[in-house]
């Protein structure tokens, strides 16, 4: 049995190794649809979610849900970076980033975007469920930029989803959701 698995982890890093290269090349770098890509991505980080928070805080009456989104995004901030400091593994070696590709760091096991995106259609799912659809189309959307734009393994992607799938199944279970369980506006301008 050992050496099944010892034969069978390279033959997996090997397949996620081309699959995520093929992804990577199968759109031309000069195409406007990997330009789109390369701009969508930026809608999947932490920096373009804490501008979003505030604003749907203060503008939209989403008093309760953009406490609980700000310290989700907060809180899972903490697993990826530790699992990225302790795993270490490095981007892809056929990464993309000439264009602005965004890349805040140079690990990436596992994705904060997939971290991210897998939390935002949870979360929208509850707070917002007339606009699901538009949720999983992006979040699908941020995923392939990542992929596409070869910053990311698909393991790293796959990594990301089911972290933040476990997350949020617990803080469901601890009674962190659907809205964290403390009044904290009172304490905001």
């Amino acid at each position: 049995e050992t050496g099944v698995q010892t034969c069978a982890l390279p033959i997996l890093r090997q397949l996620d190794y081309s699959i995520s290269l093929r992804l990577a090349q199968s759109i031309n770098h000069h195409s406007p649809i990997r330009k789109f890509f390369q701009i969508a991505t930026i809608s999947g980080t932490a920096f373009f979610w804490f501008i979003v928070i505030p604003l749907w805080y203060y503008f939209l009456n989403g008093e309760d849900e953009a406490i609980t989104f700000g310290f989700v995004t907060i809180i899972m901030l903490i697993p990826v970076f530790l699992m990225k400091q302790t795993i270490r593994r490095s981007r892809p070696d056929f990464k993309d980033t000439r264009y602005g590709a965004v890349v805040f760091d140079e690990w990436s096991f596992p994705s904060g975007h997939a971290t991210r995106s897998t939390y935002v259609v949870i979360l929208m799912a509850i707070y917002m469920p007339e606009f699901v659809v538009f949720w999983i189309i992006w979040a699908l959307t941020m995923i392939i930029s990542r992929l596409i734009l070869g910053v990311h393994y698909i393991s790293d992607i796959i990594a990301g989803i089911f972290l933040s799938s476990i997350a949020m199944i617990f803080f469901y279970l601890i009674g962190w959701l659907p809205t964290i369980p403390w009044d904290i506006s009172k304490y905001l301008p």
